[in-house]
C-alpha cells in the first residue's frame, strides 16, 4: 500500500477543514446505511408542515389515540419485526396486561414475547403475515378486528382510520407496501397515529424509526399501499382494528402455528371434522372419541399448547409472590374443572378401557415439557432468540416445591441457569395429576367446537348426548372463557393466509 493513502474498504482519512496542513487522523469506514431521505408525498411529522398538519388535526380532534401511541412509539428490533414491533407498542398503549414478566418484576409487552404463533427466529428470517399479527393480538389479550383491502373500500377504510384516531381505546395499525408511497422496501406494517380530515392525510408512525420518521401521507395514497397483494401468501393485505378485551386473556390453554401441520389441523377442525362425524359409524359417545382420534392430523398436543410461566430466581425454595400465586390458583382452578366435567370423564373413562392409546394423545414426559419450556425461557431471560429446536437436555427437574396454601400450585425448578439465576418454570397442578395431559388438551379442544360439529352425528341418541356434553354455557364460568378464548382463535387460524 502506498504510504499516505489507505484502503478504501477499510478506512479513509479525515482532514481538517481549517487546517489542512494538520495530521490526518484514519478513521474505521462505517459500513451500512444510516436511515433515509423521506420521498414525497411523505411529509415529515418534525417539519413545520408536518408540525401544522398535527395542530390542526389535533384541533379536529382526530389526534385522540396519539398520545398513547406516542408514549410508547417503539423501533422494532430486527428489521422484520415490524408486525411484533407494532402490535406490541399497541398492546401496551391499550394497558393491557401480559399477565408474564418481561424483565425483573415487570409484565410488559416486549417483540420477544409474541411468538405463540410463529417462532420468532422464522419472523426474523421471513418476516410474518398478516393473520399471523391478528392471531397473534387475539392470543395476547386484545379483541383484533382484521379487514383485507379485497374486502373493503377507500371510503370504509377512511371511516375506520377516522373513528380510530378520535379515540383513546382503539388503534390501527396498517399493512402495506411501501412501493406506492416510493419508499423502499416492501411489506411493512405500521401504526396510524392521527387523520387531518380536512387534507385527507393520515400519520404513519412507522416503526423502522431507523430509517424513516413518523410521516403524513395521503390516504389515498396510504389505501394503494394497503391495498396490494403479498406474494407471499397471495392475499391482500389490509388493516386492523385493535382494542382492549373486558375479559381476560387464556390463563392455561392455547392454540399454536408453531407446529408444522398446523394448517392441516385448522382445515380438519374447521371443515373436515364434520364430514368425519357425519360418515363415522357411532352407537355411542366412545365411538365418536374413536373416530376423531383415529383421523386427527398428527399430535393433539402439537396443536393446543398449555401455558407455564418462567422465571429468572435465585430463591431455590420455588416461593411465589402474590402475583404469580394468584395466577398459578387460576390456572389450577381452571384445570380442576375441566377434569370434573362429563366430557373428560366420559374420554379420560373410555381412554382407560382402551387397549392401546391413539396417535394423536401421545405426549412428551413432564421432565422434556419443563426442559424445553426452561430452555426457551432462558433464552429470553438472556436476551437472545431460542434457535434450538430440540432442548429438553438442556434442562432438568431437579425438584418440586409446592405451595402451602392448599390450592396445589407447584414450581419446577430446572438445573439450567441464567447470568444470575436458575431457571424456574411455574406449573399448575390439578387434583389428579401434576399437570394438564393430552387428555385435558383433546377435552378442551372438543367443548371449544361448535354445536354444529356433533349436529352432523347420524345417531340421534347420541347425537344429542355430545351436544349436551359439549355444552359451553353449562360450563363453569373460568372454564367457559379458557373455552370461548380457544374459539376466537381457532376462528382466526381458519381465516388464516395459507
Amino acid at each position: 500500500m502506498i504510504p499516505g493513502k489507505c484502503c478504501a474498504t477499510c478506512a479513509h482519512h479525515y482532514i481538517d477543514p481549517i487546517n489542512p496542513r494538520a495530521p490526518r487522523a484514519a478513521m474505521a469506514a462505517v459500513a451500512g446505511l444510516y436511515r433515509r431521505v423521506l420521498p414525497l408525498p411523505g411529509i415529515d411529522f418534525t417539519c413545520r408542515e408536518g408540525k401544522e398538519i398535527f395542530r390542526e388535526a389535533l384541533e379536529d380532534g382526530t389526534m385522540e389515540g396519539f398520545f398513547k401511541l406516542i408514549a410508547h412509539f417503539q423501533t422494532q428490533a430486527e428489521p422484520a419485526f415490524c408486525g411484533l414491533a407494532s402490535l406490541s407498542m399497541v398492546l401496551n398503549s391499550l394497558s393491557i396486561d401480559p399477565g408474564r414478566k418481561w424483565k425483573g418484576p415487570w409484565r410488559w409487552f416486549d417483540e420477544s414475547m409474541l411468538d405463540c404463533c410463529e417462532p420468532l427466529e422464522k419472523v426474523k428470517t421471513d418476516g410474518i403475515s398478516f393473520a399471523k399479527v391478528t392471531c397473534l393480538g387475539e392470543c395476547s389479550g386484545a379483541r383484533v378486528e382484521a379487514v383485507r383491502a379485497s374486502e373493503s373500500s377507500l371510503e370504509d377504510f377512511r371511516s375506520v382510520v377516522k373513528k380510530c384516531c378520535s379515540s383513546e381505546d382503539e388503534h390501527l395499525i396498517a399493512s402495506y407496501n411501501r412501493q406506492p408511497l416510493k419508499q423502499t422496501g416492501t411489506g411493512h406494517f405500521s401504526p396510524i397515529g392521527g387523520y387531518h380530515e380536512r387534507r385527507d392525510m393520515a400519520l404513519i408512525l412507522d416503526v423502522a424509526r431507523f430509517k424513516y420518521p413518523p410521516h403524513w401521507v395521503p390516504l389515498n395514497v396510504l389505501w394503494d399501499a394497503v391495498n396490494t397483494v403479498d406474494v407471499s401468501t397471495g392475499k391482500s393485505r389490509g388493516f386492523m382494528v385493535v382494542t382492549k378485551r373486558s375479559e381476560p386473556p387464556s390463563l392455561l390453554f392455547t392454540s399454536s402455528c408453531k407446529v408444522e401441520n398446523w394448517r392441516d389441523v385448522s382445515r380438519f377442525l374447521s371443515q373436515e371434522l364434520r364430514v368425519v362425524v357425519r360418515n363415522a359409524k357411532v352407537t355411542s359417545v366412545e365411538d365418536v372419541f374413536s373416530a376423531i382420534l383415529e383421523t386427527f392430523p398428527g399430535k393433539v398436543t402439537g396443536f393446543v399448547k398449555w401455558i407455564v410461566e418462567v422465571r429468572r430466581s435465585n430463591d431455590e425454595s420455588g416461593k411465589l409472590d402474590n402475583d404469580e400465586m394468584q395466577r398459578l390458583t387460576l390456572k389450577t382452578n381452571v384445570l380442576n374443572q375441566l377434569r370434573s366435567t362429563d366430557m373428560y370423564k366420559r374420554l379420560a373413562g373410555w381412554l382407560k378401557s382402551t387397549p392401546s392409546c391413539p396417535c394423536a394423545l401421545s405426549e412428551k414426559s413432564l421432565t422434556d415439557e419443563v426442559g424445553e419450556a426452561s430452555c426457551q425461557g432462558k433464552s429470553l431471560l438472556c436476551g437472545g432468540l431460542h434457535k434450538s429446536k430440540s432442548c429438553a437436555s438442556c434442562v432438568s427437574c431437579k425438584r418440586m416445591t409446592r405451595t402451602t396454601d392448599g390450592q396445589g400450585a407447584g414450581v419446577l425448578i430446572g438445573d439450567g441457569g441464567v447470568k444470575d439465576g436458575n431457571v424456574q418454570v411455574i406449573v399448575p397442578t390439578g387434583s389428579c395429576e401434576l399437570h394438564p395431559t393430552p387428555v385435558d388438551v383433546v377435552t378442551v379442544l372438543l367443548l371449544a367446537q361448535p354445536s354444529e360439529t356433533w349436529s352432523e352425528i347420524p345417531n340421534s341418541e347420541v347425537r344429542l348426548e355430545f351436544v349436551n356434553l359439549g355444552a359451553t354455557d353449562k360450563l363453569p364460568d373460568l372454564l367457559q372463557l379458557e373455552v370461548v378464548h380457544l374459539q376466537r382463535q381457532l376462528r382466526v387460524l381458519n381465516c388464516s393466509d395459507e
